[in-house]
């Protein structure tokens, strides 16, 4: 949108962001608590544990997952879990594999119809590196989020729905992360918003309906 506007020079009120969004029978589908229940016990994730779920391709372009992976091992809380999907570059996979731990395991290739029950079995999905499709799919679930900080993607910043990273460091991340997981009311606060607004904007039938209005 801000390509057309500053070199094409179109008026701003002739276009608009279309965004990805998320499946909304797939979301139905995955949003039952016997599907989270089902999941959690898989991946041997006690009822009173937070769970934060990360996924997608790590190589040298999502480094930052790694970082996430030693913020989490260094808080030394048995109670703040992180699971990791997806596929590791095999240049990463020695670090990598030396970075999971009680608190830190990879669950591996995880099947894209698949990701939308896995990810709601989390109580917060963190995407510390670059922009995937799983961002919009997180939010139209209805998720709170942690989220990598990059110019031109406001569009997934509800009012509150979710926290950004701004300096790839694990101080940084462990910071967000206690903050979110210490304080009650904040993140009750961050899931109010995701599931009022999240499922509505992200909804690939909500996106339909209004390209179309």
């Amino acid at each position: 949108v801000d390509f057309l506007k500053d070199v094409y020079g179109i008026p701003e009120e002739k276009v608009e962001l279309l965004v990805l969004g998320a499946d909304d029978e797939k979301v139905e589908e995955a949003r039952t608590p016997a599907v989270a229940i089902e999941l959690r016990n898989k991946f041997q994730i006690d009822e009173n544990d937070f769970l934060i779920m990360t996924g997608g391709k790590i190589d040298a372009n999502k480094r930052q997952v790694l970082l996430l992976m030693q913020a989490i091992n260094e808080l030394g809380r048995p109670d703040v879990k992180l699971i990791v999907f997806g596929s590791v570059d095999p240049l990463l996979k020695p670090q990598f594999d030396q970075l999971l731990s009680g608190c830190v395991q990879f669950i591996g290739w995880v099947d894209s119809a698949e990701t939308y029950k896995v990810f709601n079995a989390a109580d917060l999905i963190v995407f510390p590196g670059l922009h995937s499709v799983f961002w919009e799919q997180a939010v139209g679930l209805g998720k709170p989020c942690v989220f990598k900080y990059m110019e031109g993607f406001a569009h997934i910043d509800l009012g509150g729905n979710c926290k950004f990273l701004y300096n790839d460091s694990v101080e940084e991340m462990k910071k967000v992360i206690t903050g979110i997981v210490d304080f009650k009311e904040i993140y009750e606060e961050m899931k109010r918003i995701a599931l009022k607004k999240g499922m509505d904007m992200f909804s690939y039938k909500k996106i339909s309906e209004r390209s179309i209005s």
